[in-house]
């Protein structure tokens, strides 16, 4: 049973001379017959190296003894083979190079692009993880939902593997979730790498054992530094007059201190106001028709007045 980001059938694969191995052609043809249809679709996998554009403004220089499959490899393979839900903004999957997408010992990276717009400094230092962790889980249901449909494993909860922080020399969210499954299912490591852009965030999702976490953590290291986002679309990029920006709402913050907001107080002149431009408006025309039908009525009064004297 294949669970988040992983699969039991184990695959690899090598391109290797007949002559080298002795075999025949008849032999090597009975090789793939035994092949089932996702590690025939793994096989037919072709990869990048080098730098590479990701979209959305991304650009990653595959780092040594790495490889990179493109968007639309990527999506076969997470959500057609590993069987996880749809994402349509997965940018890759960036591999090491002597392992196979379908391996059990899978020790890579999901790259997706998350358009949620800018967020400052200040909001980041708001965020409130506990209450960002309850959200998360409430996310598991309707994923589970699809997973169950697709008979992969079913997430049954999550917890923070070390309190989540922020790295302000390149603007990048650390956080990792250890995913829990079914009884017999050991749980999974979940570490996020979050690069802070202009218009969004680049995301680097690990999966491995829960034990791995000093491993992932360098391994990510290694990546932070290989991605970048092209000009115009970095952090220091942002125009406050036409860049969406993102805001995270602690659970702890008070209302009193919601409604007294400067954006808020804003937002109440603004309506203060136009409400009263609509009541001038309705002011206005109820005056002007008034004014019309008095003009309507005395000109009515002055031609019986004519007809009077004419008769």
């Amino acid at each position: 049973m294949r669970t988040f980001f992983y699969s039991l059938v184990v695959f690899s694969c090598f391109t290797v001379s007949l002559k080298t191995l002795g075999l025949s052609r008849e032999d090597s043809l009975s090789r793939y017959d035994k092949l089932d249809s996702s590690e025939i679709v793994a096989a037919s996998f072709y990869y990048k190296a080098g730098e590479q554009e990701l979209g959305q403004g991304t650009i990653l220089n595959v780092p040594e003894g790495y490889r990179l499959l493109d968007a639309a490899q990527s999506r076969v393979l997470v959500e057609r083979l590993w069987g996880n839900p749809e994402n349509p903004n997965t940018l890759g999957v960036l591999l090491p190079a002597r392992v196979g997408p379908m391996d059990k010992d899978f020790h890579g990276f999901v790259i997706s692009f998350e358009p949620s717009g800018y967020m400052e400094e200040s909001e980041i230092r708001k965020i409130d993880y506990t209450k960002l962790l309850a959200e998360m889980k409430e996310e598991l249901k309707n994923d589970n939902l699809l997973r169950s449909g697709k008979g992969t494993g079913q997430i049954s909860g999550m917890d923070w593997a070390f309190a989540p922080y922020y790295n302000k020399d390149n603007h990048s969210l650390h956080w990792a979730r250890i995913l829990h499954f079914g009884k017999n299912e050991p749980s999974m490591l979940n570490y996020e790498l979050r690069l802070l852009g202009r218009r969004g965030v680049l995301c680097f999702t690990a999966i491995g054992k829960v034990t791995e976490l000093e491993q992932m953590k360098q391994q990510l290291a290694i990546v932070a530094t290989a991605a970048r986002f092209a000009p115009g679309n970095g952090y220091a990029d942002y125009n406050p007059r036409t860049d969406q920006s993102s805001r995270w709402i602690p659970a702890t913050e008070s209302v009193a201190s919601r409604m007294l907001s400067i954006d808020n107080l804003l937002l109440g002149v603004r309506s203060t106001l136009s409400m009263l431009l609509v009541m001038l408006c309705m002011a206005l025309f109820v005056y002007g028709m008034n004014y019309y039908h008095h003009r309507r009525r005395s000109g009515y009064r002055k031609i019986i007045k004519v007809d009077e004297r004419l008769n």
